[in-house]
């Protein structure tokens, strides 16, 4: 956990307090500058969470405009997670009215002990970087809308402890959970839009080949949003569709990779993958249509 005073990770668990609210804290002390300081605990109750199962549709209303930021790949704990990055990502969605967020799957390292991938690459031990994703994004967690697990936190966390670590972090949001991907269905400037998101699986080579099988299954997409490989780019797609009219016009989707909050980490160093830098994408939802760029 990362110290609010001095920003050490140098920092030891303290004991768990009661509040009279009934709710509790997890107190921790600085080894550096001895700051004492705490994280709540949510003590919601698990049958609360909202799965969103294959088939159902999550729907999103906005205003006039609506800011969807994806954040993939955060890999809190790893070595080479880059704060800063995280940090610009979280101030710009606290000072957009507009902006919400969801998060894509590997927000945590999550190298369990004895795993067949060497401690070394993390820097903070699985518990402690929950609580450290929680207390980063504190200050948007009422404008997240929706988690979703990875290979890191998910799959890592379930196969091995049979525990979702991802499912109990949606809990603690008060936000629906995916486990699967699947279409949201985004309302902005009166008009109606399909996300399709999902964490991914495929190899770095070539991100368009993963995006064209989800294109393909889910053929209602405007917008067809994945992480796992860390490259970062949005790219639009144009096609020629038969309108309202009986003649032909475009239509415009979106492929995005939604890039990653992780630095050129040794694994990548070792294999010769391409060089790629920190990042995460945002989509715009309005009346003349949908935006994206990258951050």
């Amino acid at each position: 956990m990362k110290c609010p005073k001095c920003n050490s990770i140098n920092t030891s668990k303290n004991g768990v307090k009661i509040l009279v609210s009934g709710n509790r804290s997890q107190e921790f002390k600085c080894k550096d500058c001895n700051r004492h300081f705490s994280l709540q605990i949510s003590v919601d109750a698990l049958h609360e969470i909202k799965y969103v199962e294959p088939g159902d549709i999550l729907e999103v209303d906005g205003g006039d405009v609506l800011r969807i930021h994806g954040l993939t790949d955060v890999h809190v704990g790893a070595v080479e997670h880059d704060f800063k990055k995280l940090d610009e990502a979280i101030k710009m969605i606290a000072q957009d009215d507009d902006a919400r967020w969801f998060g894509n799957g590997d927000l945590l390292e999550l190298i369990p002990p004895h795993y067949k991938i060497s401690q070394r690459g993390q820097d903070i031990p699985p518990d402690d970087q929950y609580l450290e994703f929680a207390r980063r994004v504190e200050p948007i967690k009422d404008k997240c809308l929706f988690i979703r697990g990875g290979n890191h936190d998910y799959l890592r966390s379930f196969n091995i402890l049979d525990f979702d670590v991802c499912k109990v972090l949606a809990n603690e949001l008060g936000v629906p959970y995916y486990r699967m991907p699947g279409y949201t269905r985004v309302k902005a400037g009166g008009k109606e839009y399909n996300l399709v998101s999902g964490h991914g699986k495929g190899g770095g080579k070539n991100g368009d080949t993963e995006l064209n099988s989800m294109a393909a299954i889910y053929s209602e997409g405007d917008v067809f949003f994945l992480g796992h490989n860390h490259q970062l780019y949005v790219k639009p797609m144009d096609s020629l569709i038969i309108g309202d009219d009986n003649t032909e016009e475009m239509k415009r989707r979106w492929y995005i990779r939604g890039g990653s909050f992780l630095r050129y980490a040794d694994y990548a160093r070792y294999s010769f993958y391409p060089i790629i830098r920190t990042g995460w994408t945002t989509m715009q939802f309005n009346k003349e249509g949908i935006q994206c760029w990258e951050n």
